[in-house]
């Protein structure tokens, strides 16, 4: 039998408005030991909610430098604040948020499962994709 853990955080991030105004917007952070090389990001607005899956590699290797070619990049930028690219066919959202919140949050993954012990139950796997 395989033991899950899961690590979760909410954290607030800025939403850019294409005009450069802000809006804050929670944003849940929860990881799977069952998944482990994914990071869900839930992003809450007044009226709707955006999931997004994003590869906790990714995330940690957006902290130092700009990583990520496809629908999810992250950057650095001044300070603390990390800059979040998410790309659609028709829409491209950016977000700023703190570089401190997710180096803590990833911290505490990588305390669940250290990098490279990362074992994927392909049972488990399949039956969700057929579920």
């Amino acid at each position: 039998m395989f033991n899950e853990t899961r690590v979760g955080t909410v954290t607030v991030v800025e939403f850019v408005r294409p005009d450069g105004s802000m809006e804050s917007m929670n944003v849940d952070l929860h990881y799977r030991s069952d998944d482990p090389h994914a990071v869900t990001m839930r992003f809450h607005t007044r009226d709707q909610e955006s999931t997004w899956l994003v590869g906790r590699e990714l995330l940690a290797d957006g902290l130092m430098s700009p990583a990520g070619m496809g629908d999810v990049r992250l950057r650095p930028a001044d300070g603390d604040v990390l800059v979040l690219e998410l790309l659609t066919e028709d829409s491209h959202a950016v977000f700023h948020l703190s570089a401190d919140e997710l180096g803590r949050f990833l911290d505490s993954t990588y305390a669940a499962v250290p990098a490279g012990g990362e074992v994927v139950d392909f049972d488990l796997l399949l039956k969700d994709l057929l579920a």
